[in-house]
């Protein structure tokens, strides 16, 4: 394990849980439903309608919308270490997490649907909110980006958007990225006068309408890879916060550790592809300005693997740590005046904190923490990003620098109070603002027609809303021990979970002769009544549904290519 580098305060190891700790927390599931057993799905004869699929698990798997499971599909790892794992699609509004924190993990369009914004006179065709006609996914960037600088970039899953494009020539001297972390458009749409910079941006850009993560889950650390690969987890392999690896053990998306969120970060432990700025950035000998500035290393699949890349260099990235600006120096470079000379959150903080009228550590009833789900994080990151640019000489010569920016607040806010929650408008305001800001610096300090930004998002937000019922977990792990552990060796038969995914302890399902697919068309069967715990009264808007099922499908890893089958979803598509 590497020594964390921080200039500043040190930081102790955090972990997501921080900032919502039921963007982990798994689903709880329970009661015995009783197994229609049968074969597998199988091909028909002779063509015609595929065979009806006898399992209870398929049942429910083969009536998925087509476009659900190519999202699924797309952000699976295919191969043995997981074939006894499930994907589980719970049934909206159903949703994993707590009373107030909703995970945003799965293939529905709330969660899918983002914004995807360009905006560069000269470079970018001003084409206000356009629609392209064909599917098209944050993945585009990368290969977008390569067209713009003229830049041979490997030929993947994506395809860039030659429509929105000029036949300009020229190239930008900079390209900014700047993501929304959980802007989705189900956000923005229900703070729709919080973000007027951004509407600005697509009049006089061009956004393409329609546009989507493209996989499923749709979870920070494998949505910003795709934007940097032109690929999809399935491809990339860096598939959501726990991944599973060839060798069985689960590790985080970037670091050993699961669910680790800190500055100390391993770039290549899951990442298969190289990145658009890796690639890009050697093959111009180290020349071009690369850059990130986000929250913690969950987005490292944006920026790729630095120094660690063969004939790569040390990239400037600054993590978020207690207020400091934090890196991995093994693979990443960190100007020591971002901290020393450059104002930290303090004043924004301040700014926040009077909005009531009053200096009392208060915003909106509550203390003014942690600092990424407040309105203070992107002014700050601003304050940042101007520093650098200035200090580091992007946009300065015709070599095209690279940019990129996470704005955290929106994501945080929603994972503590909720996207309906008034502290999401202020988040998205804050993101707003900052974007007003970046236009006018970028104007300042590389010219007006000689960069590209580009505004997108990782990911909508899951809504609370009424008849929806949030998974309880301790249920689960008791409901599945009494319905197929018989082992009495402290050992159950989910190893970890995640908000997209149970991890199954496959030796334990040998151990007790069970099945991933018989637990699959168990927990197919799971209602909202078997989930309720011991003394626990139902909501009453929540009554007429009580014995509807959590789950509109729950999926073993080696079960997906069949589901792909019965469904048609890659039919045409990727």
């Amino acid at each position: 394990m590497k020594r964390q580098v921080a200039i500043g305060r040190p930081s102790s190891k955090r972990r997501y849980a921080a900032i919502g700790a039921g963007i982990a927390v798994v689903a709880a599931m329970a009661v015995w439903a009783a197994l229609e057993k049968g074969s597998t799905l199988t091909p028909p004869r002779g063509g015609g309608a595929v065979a009806v699929p006898k399992q209870l698990f398929m049942d429910a798997a083969c009536k998925l919308p087509p476009d659900w499971v190519r999202t699924i599909h797309r952000g699976w790892d295919p191969g043995p270490a997981q074939d006894t794992d499930l994907v589980i699609v719970p049934r909206p509004p159903n949703y994993i997490g707590g009373p107030i924190n909703t995970a945003h993990s799965g293939p529905y369009d709330y969660l899918q649907e983002v914004p995807l914004t360009f905006y560069g006179p000269g470079f970018i065709s001003p084409l206000g909110r356009t629609e392209l006609r064909r599917d098209t996914t944050v993945a585009d960037l990368a290969p977008t980006y390569a067209r713009l600088v003229d830049f041979d970039f490997p030929k993947r899953q994506a395809s860039p958007l030659n429509e929105i494009l000029t036949s300009t020539t020229d190239r930008p001297q900079l390209i900014v990225t700047a993501v929304i972390d959980g802007g989705g458009w189900n956000v923005l749409n229900r703070w729709p006068d919080a973000w007027p910079n951004l509407a600005r941006l697509m009049e006089e850009g061009t956004n393409v309408e329609g546009a989507t993560v493209g996989s499923s889950p749709s979870i920070t650390p494998a949505i910003h890879t795709n934007m940097s690969t032109g690929s999809f987890p399935r491809q990339h392999g860096v598939t959501s916060i726990l991944v599973r690896k060839p060798d069985h053990s689960i590790v985080g998306a970037f670091n050993e550790e699961p669910r680790y969120a800190g500055a100390e970060v391993d770039p290549s432990i899951n990442l298969r592809q190289a990145t658009l700025p890796d690639l890009y950035d050697r093959a111009m000998d180290n020349v071009p300005e690369v850059a990130l500035v986000a929250f913690g290393g969950y987005v490292t699949g944006l920026v790729g693997q630095g120094a660690g890349f063969e004939g790569g260099d040390k990239d400037i990235v600054a993590f978020e740590e207690d207020g400091h600006w934090a890196t991995d120096s093994d693979y990443y470079y960190l100007p020591p005046y971002l901290n020393t000379e450059v104002e930290g959150p303090e004043v924004d903080l301040d700014e926040v904190d009077r909005r009531d009228g009053q200096l009392d550590g208060e915003w909106r009833g509550h203390a003014i923490a942690p600092l990424d789900a407040t309105p203070a994080f992107a002014a700050w990151e601003n304050r940042t990003i101007r520093a650098l640019i200035e200090g580091e000489g992007f946009g300065r010569d015709d070599v095209t620098d690279l940019l990129y920016v996470n704005y955290k607040a929106p994501d945080a806010a929603g994972h503590l109070w909720n996207m309906i929650a008034p502290e999401q408008e202020d988040a998205i305001g804050s993101v707003d603002d900052a974007l007003g800001d970046m236009v006018q610096m970028l104007d300042e300090n590389v010219g007006r027609g000689d960069y590209v930004l580009v505004v997108t998002a990782d990911h909508g937000q899951t809504p609370l809303e009424p008849r929806g019922w949030p998974m309880t977990g301790p249920e689960l792990n008791s409901d599945l021990a009494i319905a197929f552990d018989r082992t009495d060796n402290g050992k159950g038969i989910i190893e970890a979970s995640s908000a997209a995914t149970l991890f199954l302890n496959a030796k334990e399902l040998k151990r007790n002769n069970v099945s991933a697919e018989e637990v699959a068309s168990f927990l197919s069967s799971y209602t909202i009544r078997d989930n309720l715990t011991k003394g626990v009264e139902i909501p009453e808007d929540l009554e007429p549904d009580i014995d509807e099922k959590f789950y509109r499908a729950v999926i073993p890893g080696r079960a997906i290519p069949d589901v792909v089958s019965c469904t048609g979803a890659l039919d045409g598509n990727q």
